[in-house]
């Protein structure tokens, strides 16, 4: 189902922060949701162990979707770690891992005495995280941007760490582009990264709704404008970074081969401060 084909992303932003409750409503009537639904609800009984549920692989992709690993459901080594071990020892998987959807995953589905869908609070749990996880998913299809937004809107709210930001991949797309940060900041080390991302990130803003929403608003205009200097040799971005050209065509600011394109480096981070 396209929900938001046809819309760039700010229209698309203030028609899903306008009506958003019901096309998530005219979604679910829509799509396979109600019918995934009830078979969550009919084998949950039967979801005694993690063997069980790693068994069943249609009620295994409803939970993994439900905390945002929809896409790891084929990862069944993983998943079994994170369902056998105490996911707070520092030597778990869950620990080891960056993403949070990893240890929100491990802390729901490791305790098996009793089993996690004996108990009707988790089964309503799963089925409201995996509502919203296929709705977002299903913005993706149209425009990745407004699943980050959509996604950083439901999330962020009241974190006050730079770790929380820095171990979730769509938060921290939304805080770099909304921040001007190229994309070449993958490529540093995360102490460089923090150095980065703290002088400039202000993390009380994220306390109020409203602040939340004037960052995700900040996110999507920087989006769009990358959209339209992407192919522009004089971008301001690179600018900054010493990696604007002559104009060449390369997109870059750099060779026609496209190998010399924006490199952020230790001393490049000085920048930021």
């Amino acid at each position: 189902m396209s929900l938001l084909s046809g819309f760039d992303n700010i229209t698309g932003w203030a028609v899903l922060q306008k009506n958003g409750a019901a096309i998530e409503k005219a979604y679910a009537a829509d799509s396979s949701s109600a019918s995934d639904i009830a078979y969550f609800k009919s084998v949950a009984p039967t979801l005694t162990t993690p063997d069980a549920l790693l068994k069943n692989y249609r009620a295994l992709t409803f939970v993994a979707t439900a905390y945002g690993l929809g896409s790891e459901v084929d990862q069944t080594a993983i998943l079994r770690k994170l369902m056998t071990q105490d996911p707070n020892a520092s030597t778990s998987l869950a620990q080891q891992l960056s993403d949070n959807n990893y240890r929100t995953f491990a802390n729901a589905m490791s305790s098996w005495t009793p089993p996690p869908f004996s108990n009707p609070a988790n089964i309503n749990a799963a089925i409201a995280g995996y509502n919203e996880n296929s709705f977002e998913t299903s913005i993706g299809t149209d425009s990745v941007p407004l699943q980050e937004a959509t996604y950083f809107t439901r999330t962020v709210p009241g974190m006050t760490q730079l770790a929380q930001i820095m171990s979730d991949k769509p938060l921290l797309d939304v805080v770099t582009t909304a921040l001007g940060i190229p994309s070449s900041f993958g490529s540093l080390d995360y102490d460089q990264q923090v150095a980065i991302l703290k002088p400039r990130l202000d993390m009380s803003q994220f306390a109020t709704a409203a602040g939340v929403a004037k960052f995700v608003q900040k996110y999507l205009v920087m989006d769009q404008l990358n959209q339209v200097t992407s192919g522009s040799a004089s971008d301001p971005i690179l600018t900054l970074f010493g990696g604007g050209g002559s104009g060449n065509g390369s997109g870059n600011g750099g060779s026609s081969d496209g190998s010399s394109g924006l490199t952020l480096t230790a001393a490049s981070i000085n920048l930021f401060a």
